[in-house]
């Protein structure tokens, strides 16, 4: 897989990881925030007429509800749909006002047996004197219980059970504008990400992979523009090692240069004893190029000489005693030839492969 398809990958996962985290953050600082403003609604409903209730407690602590308490307490009921149900609690828990006209004045356990309360939040009012609110109905509602206090002693409590569909309803759109601002922004990152990428990375390594791809056999050069960045080190590291491989090449040549040099000299020895005085010795390597002669080459090109620079078709005797030696080597092949108009007897064989440096000697002896 290339650098490209797995970054876009390794961003799609990153990008999802962060979305899915942040989004759990997020729902749950919204749920925090909108269920603590649908709370804090409540209790400052309940607050602002705090004043008569409590003075209404106190002039008649377990009395009947006052027809002032009583309005206050329909108003809440008719003006919030958020409310679904209302009860007015004396000090000690006994139902000051109900919707239900049956429930008044029943006491606390005695309305819990036959209705029930949907939490302990009354109790918990009661006994920590501050508003309370726990949820129930599968996260649907709240059941809040909020003490009216009089010099610090609980004279009464409004038990609110409290509907979350406006919260709910806050979160779910809330997450709708979370989400599509996150899918903005990921296409925003990665958008400028990619091309930051595209011209930092991919576009300098596309031509870095030109210019090796370019590079000849006979400069070993790498034609690339200075760069300071980790590319920049990668080109001279190429470019390092190019150099490295030219010197060892040049070594190389000094090498063979010198071996051959030396294979020259041990040659012109051994010919110089074993060739007779007159006799013309030549010595072929395995490209049939002349390695060394006992005589001098009057021959104009550069480079190496081939055999057949010398020789040339006309003289099909030694072109045959040639191609019969390479075909039997080590045995010795003979043949005449006129060379210079002297008939001549020509010897040649094939050297034994010594490391991949075949040699083949050919002789041509005058013919007394």
């Amino acid at each position: 897989m290339k650098l490209t398809p797995k970054w876009i990958l390794w961003f799609a996962l990153v990008s999802l990881y962060a979305a899915v985290f942040g989004g759990l953050v997020y729902y749950n600082m919204f749920k925090f925030v909108f269920d603590k403003k649908l709370q804090n609604e409540m209790v400052e409903m309940v607050r602002f007429r705090a004043p008569r209730l409590v003075s209404a407690l106190a002039a008649r602590p377990k009395g009947p509800v006052s027809f002032a308490e009583a309005d206050i307490m329909k108003s809440w009921k008719n003006n919030d749909d958020r409310i679904r149900d209302l009860i007015y609690l004396n000090y000690d828990g006994s139902v000051r006002w109900h919707e239900n006209t049956q429930f008044l004045g029943m006491s606390y356990s005695d309305f819990n047996n036959s209705v029930g309360f949907p939490t302990s939040a009354v109790v918990y009012a009661i006994n920590e004197r501050a508003p309370k609110a726990i949820m129930f109905g599968e996260g649907n509602s709240y059941d809040m219980a909020i003490p009216l206090l009089a010099k610090d002693a609980v004279a009464g409590v409004v038990n609110v059970s409290v509907s979350r569909a406006s919260a709910k309803e806050l979160i779910h759109s809330a997450m709708i504008r979370y989400t599509i601002g996150v899918f903005f922004m990921i296409l925003l990152i990665g958008g400028v990400l990619y091309l930051f990428m595209l011209l930092k990375i991919l576009r300098p390594l596309d031509g870095l992979k030109d210019a090796v791809d370019a590079v000849s056999l006979n400069t070993l050069t790498l034609s690339y523009p200075a760069r300071g960045d980790e590319i920049g080190d990668v080109a001279k590291a190429v470019e390092g090692m190019l150099a490295k491989i030219r010197e060892d090449i040049k070594s190389l040549e000094n090498v063979e240069i010198m071996s051959l040099e030396k294979e020259r000299k041990w040659w012109k020895t051994i010919l110089a004893v074993t060739v007779p005085k007159g006799s013309r010795a030549l010595v072929i390597d395995e490209n049939n190029n002349i390695l060394y002669t006992n005589f001098e080459l009057n021959s104009k090109k550069e480079g190496p000489v081939h055999l057949l620079d010398i020789f040339d078709g006309r003289q099909q005797n030694i072109i045959q005693v040639v191609g019969e030696a390479l075909e039997n080597p080590t045995k010795v092949l003979r043949g005449t030839v006129i060379n210079k108009n002297v008939q001549c007897l020509v010897k040649a064989v094939q050297l034994p492969d010594d490391a991949g440096k075949n040699r083949m000697v050919l002789v041509l002896e005058p013919e007394k």
